[in-house]
């Protein structure tokens, strides 16, 4: 995978931002997270601020009025056409970029 696909976590979503077109896939967009020192064993700090940038980069693609927001997983799941997912993986604010089970598999 190349450095903007390496939020990318399945094939498919590599397969389907290489794509073009106006095809959407419903992916869950997980906030990056503050790094954890090794051996803390408390809980980890709430990703309020994370969240938040990650939605300020869902408004400027146009995609934050649709999004559906889980604080408690620091996720947004939100369809994307492949150029929008390119964009969410080259973004800093972007953890890890997976595809919605739930809602729908990507077909390629």
């Amino acid at each position: 995978m190349t450095t903007t696909h390496n939020a990318l976590k399945h094939d498919d979503l590599v397969e389907f931002a290489s794509q073009s077109g106006s095809r959407r896939a419903s992916v869950i967009i997980e906030a990056r997270r503050p790094a954890m020192p090794i051996g803390r064993r408390r809980a980890p700090p709430p990703i309020v601020a994370q969240m938040s940038e990650l939605q300020s980069d869902l408004e400027r693609l146009g995609l934050a009025a649709r999004a559906r927001r889980n604080d408690l997983a620091g996720a947004f799941v939100v369809e994307v056409t492949p150029r929008q997912l390119r964009e969410l993986a080259a973004t800093p604010s972007v953890q890890a970029i997976r595809p919605n089970q739930f809602h729908g598999r990507v077909a390629a």
